[in-house]
């Protein structure tokens, strides 16, 4: 929590696959911790097996009684938007945000959602955020994009696309193309999903460790920072942008000005 706040970083948004899970276990505990660095909580409703929008109401309203008002539900339109529609007064109970991730700001828009975000770095690269928070704003939504450093989730799941962190170049660009698109917020894939290589943790490289065949790498090289100094580079860089973010947003500026 430290390490997030201290990158400048007001929201966590985390993973959540439903009641009973062992995440939604530990969430009293995040949410302690969160509360003692004075950062706010998310949910990121997953697609837990057997989630519907009558379920993601029940989700909400359990959520809702331990503190949490904002919700990012990821692949929000694999449920039917009239579903999502017909929910709008429960789900939007007690001031409520919803943001879907999706890159179609009128079916977002229909289903009763606040605000639009992207999550897939890889998908949704940079170039088209200017496009998704004008349709976002022209539907009267707010716009998320999600910047992240690189992917690569080859050995978790077999997915053969990778996107190079190239020494943070890849983090910079996304950055400057979410600030260029005025977006309300800007969303960050990822702090720690090691598993698809967006993390932005501190790391260092480690080598074979027990009977582990994998070796970890570290951040040398990224900013042109190696060995010990090069492990928070991500972070430091994240402090920088979120400085920026806030000093020439006009989103922001009305926020902080009101």
């Amino acid at each position: 929590m430290a390490e997030i706040r201290n990158a400048g970083i007001d929201e966590i948004a985390v993973s959540w696959w439903g009641q009973g899970s062992p995440e939604d276990q530990r969430l009293p505990l995040v949410l302690r911790a969160a509360k003692r660095w004075g950062l706010q909580v998310a949910a990121h409703l997953e697609p837990y097996p057997g989630r519907s929008v009558a379920s993601t109401v029940a989700d909400v309203a359990y959520l809702r009684s331990l503190g949490i008002t904002t919700f990012y539900v990821y692949r929000a339109l694999d449920l039917p938007v009239s579903d999502w529609a017909a929910a709008k007064p429960q789900l939007h109970a007690g001031g409520t945000l919803l943001f879907a991730q999706t890159a179609m700001a009128g079916a977002a828009a229909a289903a009763g959602f606040d605000g639009i975000y992207t999550y897939d770095i890889v998908t949704y690269g940079g170039d088209k955020f200017a496009r998704l928070c004008r349709e976002a704003r022209h539907k009267h939504l707010l716009c998320a994009p999600s910047v992240g450093p690189g992917y690569n989730a080859r050995r978790a799941d077999g997915d053969p696309r990778v996107k190079r962190r190239r020494h943070g170049l890849t983090y910079d660009w996304m950055w400057r193309a979410a600030i260029a698109a005025h977006p309300d917020q800007v969303t960050i894939t990822s702090f720690n999903e090691w598993h698809e290589g967006t993390q932005i943790e501190p790391a260092a490289r480690a080598g074979r460790h027990g009977t582990c065949p994998y070796r970890y790498l570290g951040y040398d090289g990224a900013y042109g920072l190696t060995g010990s100094t090069a492990s928070t580079a991500y972070l430091e860089r994240t402090r920088y942008w979120s400085d920026v973010f806030r000093s020439t947003s006009p989103a922001q500026l009305k926020t902080r000005a009101g």
